[in-house]
């Protein structure tokens, strides 16, 4: 779970797949699936420009979700099985631990992207 500018909460679903977010101002909850088939959402982070990076270890990818223009983007791993539990960062750059391979992987980024 995770936490963007406006107070609202990102929760990943392994389970579902989904993306969900709790807005406490509205009391509402919205979810999202992942793309592709059967994903499996594992990590969450949202970024200073409150874009919400997971990881899908069906994908075998991190998946970038805009919620100001709800799409999805994905950057998948060159190699297999990277199962990644954990992301972080900061403006411009998302730190990604690949425990499947032993590395650490950057996906630098504008801010705009």
């Amino acid at each position: 779970m995770w936490s963007d500018s406006k107070g609202r909460l990102w929760v990943s679903e392994w389970n579902s797949g989904n993306v969900s977010v709790y807005d406490p101002a509205a009391k509402t909850w919205k979810q999202r699936l992942l793309p592709g088939e059967k994903p499996r959402t594992y990590a969450v982070w949202v970024d200073p420009d409150d874009k919400v990076w997971l990881s899908d270890w069906a994908a075998n990818a991190i998946v970038r979700f805009d919620p100001a223009i709800e799409r999805f983007k994905s950057f998948p791993s060159d190699r297999p099985g990277a199962n990644v539990r954990q992301i972080l960062g900061r403006k411009g750059e998302t730190w990604i631990a690949e425990s499947g391979t032993d590395r650490v992987r950057v996906i630098r980024h504008a801010a705009t992207n």
